[in-house]
């Protein structure tokens, strides 16, 4: 069978892949080892507490759904121990000179994500580590492509329309890592409001600067950047509804299906939320076009289509529904969740929802001698509602031309093998499905429990509407009676 333009392109080339036991990173490897024919796949792995970096590929060769094609895939893969946050990505010189003698492609995923990051850690893994790879890249003897992976909301001070092009960042990378040389780590901290200036978290910021150090330091190499927005459950790769683990919105609407969120701070606008194969088929795809040098590299805001955009108003619909008829048979309270712009409002609604009954929880639990957990849980959620707040409560348009000529550009057949156009994409089924995987794979709660799930719902719904009714009662009356004693 003829291959298609993509699987062409990657046929017998030798790839590099950071960020590979991350999300994003999995399915790219998956997609490459099983719609590709590529000579060989070069992962960068650190040892992570007690893994070593052989140990962790075992382990995302399990996840990506690579265990049961072992044997094929295994010997395509060579792992390079290294690590992002130290220097040269911390890789030894005789790996240096392997990826410098085989590697034609490099796909740099990894990053911090992390919104709280210590501002040095976040800049030394999201800046730095991308001044190594490119200072390796230009030694690269055959490099034929690469691609960065950004964020969508890498420039998001800027108000209103988002670009494909290159933003002034809050500072250089240079002035960055001389600020963080010179500089102690409690300095650094008192300090990071003011140095990540009108960026909301220490991510975005240095983000930012790393898209200025592709531009300043790529030119004439063949590169592009991709911005994807949320990247959430997949579409259909390797399964449909397929999350790696429960963070980020994942951990949210779990925390809302199981009646643990109540509120929270959010409009009703538009959400760019991407299913996570769609993103690693577009970074895919963008590599095959960045062959071409150019002296500003390509950018591919990949946000969806603006034909078909998800308003955080059906977002909730649809997970209210999906609640209703899917319960989970651990479910701990009524679901629903109430959304408000006003922070003051939101501070009310955490209190009398989610911190009254938490220490009530706790109470009882100290008296049974069991551990205290929810009122510790509830602040811990607070800090992170606190965080997404802002992209919750702000809003911003973005163009999508590059993305769009991209896939224009594809093949039918290369469309139907590396799919990422949003334009009929189904949100209400995508969100059962997402909702079904995690069920299933997170809560190990599975479908057969349903009946029963739905018999417990019924009895929470009437216990709290029971309580709630016992509460209002004694309030109104004692009003009423206010009201005729001076009235």
């Amino acid at each position: 069978m003829a291959l298609s333009q993509i699987q062409e392109f990657y046929k017998n080339q030798t790839v590099f892949i950071t960020g590979s036991t991350g999300l994003l990173g999995k399915l790219v490897l998956r997609k490459l080892l099983t719609s590709c024919e590529p000579k060989k796949i070069y992962l960068l792995i650190r040892q992570h507490k007690d893994k070593s970096p052989e140990e962790r590929l075992e382990i995302l060769l399990e996840r990506a759904d690579l265990r049961r094609d072992k044997s094929e895939f295994k010997g395509k893969i060579s792992v390079i121990e290294g690590d992002c946050s130290l220097p040269g990505l911390g890789i030894s010189q005789d790996d240096r000179e392997t990826l410098v003698n085989e590697t034609t492609c490099i796909i740099h995923v990894a990053a911090i994500v992390k919104f709280s990051e210590h501002l040095r850690l976040a800049a030394y893994v999201n800046v730095r580590a991308v001044q190594d790879l490119l200072h390796l890249a230009k030694q690269v003897r055959d490099l034929k492509a690469m691609v960065h992976v950004s964020t969508a909301y890498s420039n998001c001070n800027q108000k209103d329309l988002i670009k494909e092009q290159f933003y002034e960042p809050g500072m250089t990378a240079t002035k960055l890592m001389k600020m963080l040389e010179s500089t102690d780590d409690e300095t650094i901290t008192n300090n990071t409001p003011e140095l990540v200036g009108s960026w909301p978290n220490t991510y975005t910021f240095t983000k930012a600067v790393a898209e200025n150090v592709i531009k300043t330091e790529a030119q004439d190499m063949p590169i592009c950047i991709v911005r994807p927005g949320i990247v959430v459950g997949a579409l259909q790769e390797p399964a449909p509804g397929w999350q790696d683990a429960i963070q980020g919105i994942t951990a949210f609407f779990i925390g809302a299906y199981l009646g643990l969120i109540h509120c929270q701070l959010a409009d009703t606008k538009p959400i760019y939320l991407i299913p996570s194969d769609y993103t690693a088929n577009i970074i895919l795809a963008a590599a095959c076009y960045a062959t071409e040098k150019s002296s500003l590299p390509p950018i591919y805001n990949y946000t969806g289509s603006e034909k078909n955009l998800l308003t955080k108003t059906k977002l909730y619909e649809y997970g209210k529904v999906t609640a209703k008829l899917y319960p989970s048979a651990h479910v701990i309270n009524v679901c629903f969740v109430i959304s408000t712009t006003n922070k003051y409002y939101l501070k009310f609604l955490q209190f009398w929802l989610h911190l009254v009954p938490a220490y009530i929880v706790d109470l009882i639990c100290l008296c049974l001698g069991k551990k205290r957990r929810f009122v510790k849980m509830y602040q811990k959620l607070h800090k992170v509602c606190g965080e997404v707040g802002y992209f919750n409560v702000n809003f911003w348009k973005y163009e999508t031309s590059n993305s769009e000529m991209l896939w224009k550009a594809l093949t039918e057949k290369d469309r139907e093998l590396f799919p990422f156009n949003m334009e009929n994409l189904e949100w209400k089924s995508f969100f059962e499905m997402c909702s079904m995987y995690a069920r299933i794979h997170f809560l190990k709660d599975p479908m057969h429990t349903l009946p029963q799930a739905k018999r417990k719902r019924k009895c929470i719904s009437f216990l709290y509407y029971c309580i709630a009714f016992a509460l209002v009662c004694p309030v109104a009356f004692m009003l009423n009676c206010y009201t005729n004693l001076f009235y």
